[in-house]
C-alpha cells in the first residue's frame, strides 16, 4: 500500500512538473547577453536557448542540428543583427513556419562613424553597428520589446512581465549612471579596441573607438605603422581585446607602444556585472602612464 501510494504520488509530481514546463514559453536568442535579458523579464515563465555559446564568434557561428531541431518547437526567436543570422534566419524561419521573430536590433541601431585618419585614410566610414547592448539605455529600448511580446504571447502574466521588466529598467539606469561617474574625470578618452564592438559604450559616454580592425579585415601594414605612431603621440597605454576574435595585430601594436592588453567582452552573459567590469577596465586602462 505504502508503495503505491509512493507510485501515484511520483506519477502526479512528474505531471505537474511537465505540465508546468509545457506552459513556459519556449524562447531561442541569438547571444548570451539577450538571454539575461529574456530571463530577467520572463522569470520561470520562459525557457531560453542561445545559438552562440560562450567564446563562439557571432560572425562566422553555425547553429548545430541540436539546435535546429529545438527550434522547430520554439514559440519566439529575437534577433539581434549579429552577422551569422543573415545566412541562418531563412532557414530558421522554414524550419518553424509558426515562429515568430523580433528583430529587437533594426530599431535601434545607428549609422555610426569610425575615424580611419589614423589608418592613413581621408575619410570617415559609417557602418551600421548591431552591438546596441553596449549601452545600457539602448538595453532598456531592449527589454520594452522583450517585455512587449512576452505579454503579447502569454498576457495572463502581464503582471509579473511588467513588474520584472519594471525592476531590471532600474537597474539598468543605475548601471548607466554608474558608468557616467566613473568615467567622465578621465583625460584620455581613446578606446583602441581589436574589433568594433564599442561605438555604442563610446558614443553615449564621450570615448572615440579606434577599431584595430577595418571593414571586417586585418589591419594593413601601412595602417598599422600610422595606428601605432598615433597612439605613441597621444601616450595610450591600453589596447582593448575580445576573446571572440584574433588578437595577433593588437598584441603586436601593445608591444610597440609598451601598452598592456586588456580583455573586454561584449559577449558575457550576466549583462550588468559584466558592464560594471567592463567600465572598471577602461577606467583603469586609460589611467595607465
Amino acid at each position: 500500500m505504502y508503495r503505491l501510494c509512493f507510485y501515484i504520488l511520483f506519477i502526479n509530481v512528474f505531471f505537474m512538473a511537465n505540465v508546468f514546463a509545457a506552459e513556459k514559453i519556449k524562447v531561442f536568442v541569438s547571444i548570451l547577453p539577450q538571454k539575461d535579458f529574456v530571463k530577467q523579464v520572463g522569470k520561470d515563465l520562459v525557457d531560453i536557448e542561445v545559438m552562440v555559446g560562450p567564446g563562439q564568434n557571432p560572425a562566422t557561428y553555425e547553429p548545430t542540428p541540436k539546435q535546429m531541431a529545438h527550434i522547430a518547437g520554439a514559440t519566439v526567436y529575437f534577433s539581434i543583427g549579429v552577422p551569422f543570422e543573415n545566412a541562418w534566419l531563412p532557414k530558421i524561419r522554414k524550419n518553424n513556419k509558426r515562429l515568430i521573430v523580433v528583430d529587437c536590433c533594426d530599431s535601434l541601431t545607428e549609422k555610426m562613424i569610425t575615424s580611419h585618419h589614423h589608418a592613413g585614410l581621408d575619410e570617415e566610414i559609417s557602418h551600421n553597428d548591431p552591438h546596441v547592448w553596449t549601452s545600457p539605455k539602448k538595453v532598456i529600448q531592449l527589454v520594452e520589446q522583450i517585455t512587449g511580446q512576452l505579454i503579447s504571447i502569454d498576457n495572463k502574466h502581464e503582471a509579473i512581465y511588467r513588474e520584472s521588466s519594471n525592476q531590471f529598467i532600474k537597474r539598468l539606469l543605475d548601471l548607466d549612471n554608474e558608468i557616467r561617474i566613473k568615467t567622465r574625470n578621465l583625460v584620455k578618452r581613446e578606446l583602441i579596441v581589436s574589433h568594433p564592438s564599442w561605438s555604442y559604450f563610446a558614443q553615449e559616454y564621450n570615448f572615440i573607438q579606434i577599431p584595430i580592425e577595418q571593414n571586417g579585415k586585418e589591419i594593413q601594414a601601412n595602417a598599422l605603422v600610422r595606428l601605432i605612431n598615433d597612439a605613441r603621440r597621444k601616450n595610450i597605454k591600453a589596447v582593448f581585446i575580445q576573446p571572440q576574435f584574433n588578437n595577433k595585430a593588437a598584441e603586436m601594436i601593445a608591444k610597440e607602444i609598451g601598452a598592456r592588453l586588456i580583455m573586454l567582452d561584449p559577449l558575457a552573459s550576466d549583462y550588468i556585472t559584466n558592464m560594471q567590469q567592463v567600465t572598471e577596465k577602461i577606467v583603469e586602462g586609460l589611467s595607465y602612464e
